[in-house]
């Protein structure tokens, strides 16, 4: 949020047009059929895990960091 307000900000005082915010995914119309595969980083070895066949509102869980999300069905990226 702050970022969002610092960026506004200088694009005021520059003159130039704030970015347009990308429209965020709706829960229902994600993909397929809500199933998704969580590609995370681990916390302690950095390693990367999968977790395979997972719904879509289970992807708050995991930790933000390296955390890649594919729809299970087509294998599009998600997130």
């Amino acid at each position: 949020m702050f970022s969002k307000k610092v960026t506004s900000l200088i694009a005021r005082l520059t003159g130039r047009k704030e970015p347009e915010p990308l429209p965020a995914e709706s829960e229902d119309d994600v993909c397929c059929q809500g199933n998704v595969h969580i590609a995370y980083r681990g916390i302690s070895d950095e390693r990367l895990y999968m977790a395979y066949n997972r719904k879509w509102t289970e992807v708050r869980f995991f930790k933000p960091n390296g955390l890649r999300v594919f729809c299970a069905d087509c294998r599009r990226r998600l997130l």
